[in-house]
């Protein structure tokens, strides 16, 4: 009887752990459509696992990168620690596109929770190499640290990047 109760006990928690997450097939059919939209209550109505789902999807370069983006934006609506990590990785280590839109994500997902950890992040990506990316981050820095935007502002080379920064 006692190990009858055990296999029980054991059968549980395993059926709990395969339930707990949702398909990939799932999320990535939230994530496909000619003109597709974020759509917050979809995703936040999947069940609990979404974000690593999302995670999976975007770093997985075998997939076209639209796919990837959306996932991308998506994390945004899940403000784990796994979440924020991961995005702030993508922002700092990925392709540009990519990394604009992991900033992106991060900016909205964690600024009101952790604004000190996004002025971070931003004033990181100031020095990034790629001009979208520092317009990005600039902006955000303009709401965030405002002596730190203006030192960016003076000390940018691309008159451009200083006019897109400021919009």
């Amino acid at each position: 009887m006692k190990y009858l109760l055990i296999i029980c006990i054991l059968f549980w928690n395993l059926t709990g752990i395969v339930v707990a997450a949702p398909e990939k097939s799932d999320v990535l059919e939230l994530l496909e459509g000619r003109h597709w939209k974020l759509d917050s209550e979809a995703f936040q109505s999947l069940e609990v696992g979404t974000d690593s789902v999302l995670i999976e999807i975007a770093g997985d370069t075998a997939l076209i990168n639209y796919l990837r983006f959306r996932a991308v934006e998506a994390l945004a609506l899940f403000p784990t620690k796994m979440t924020a990590d991961f995005l702030e990785l993508t922002a700092e280590k990925s392709f540009a596109a990519l990394s604009r839109r992991g900033f992106e994500a991060f900016k909205r997902g964690f600024s009101k929770t952790d604004p000190q950890r996004v002025t971070q992040l931003a004033a990181h990506l100031l020095k990034h190499r790629n001009a979208q990316v520092r317009i990005s981050a600039a902006r955000a820095m303009r709401t965030l640290d405002a002596p730190r935007f203006k030192s960016f502002l003076k000390s940018e080379s691309d008159s451009w990047v200083r006019k897109e920064a400021q919009k």
